[in-house]
């Protein structure tokens, strides 16, 4: 039953490639913090570093449901 979801479609294409995209882009989110703060930039706080990895995390564990 869970797999069906991941055919449901949207503008043609199905969910399951909308949350590998979204996923794509918290990652690079939580990559661009991570290298921020490394070098020393605080413009985003560490907790947000992590907030980002729990909320890619979500994101791919709900992706890869979808597809398989």
């Amino acid at each position: 039953m869970i797999a069906s979801l991941g055919y449901i479609q949207i503008f043609n294409r199905p969910i399951a490639v909308y949350f590998g995209i979204a996923t794509f882009f918290a990652l690079l989110v939580t990559v661009t913090i991570g290298v921020l703060l490394r070098k020393g930039y605080r413009i985003v706080p560490f907790p947000w570093h992590m907030r980002m990895a729990a909320i890619t995390l979500i994101f791919a564990l709900i992706h890869v449901t979808l597809v398989i």
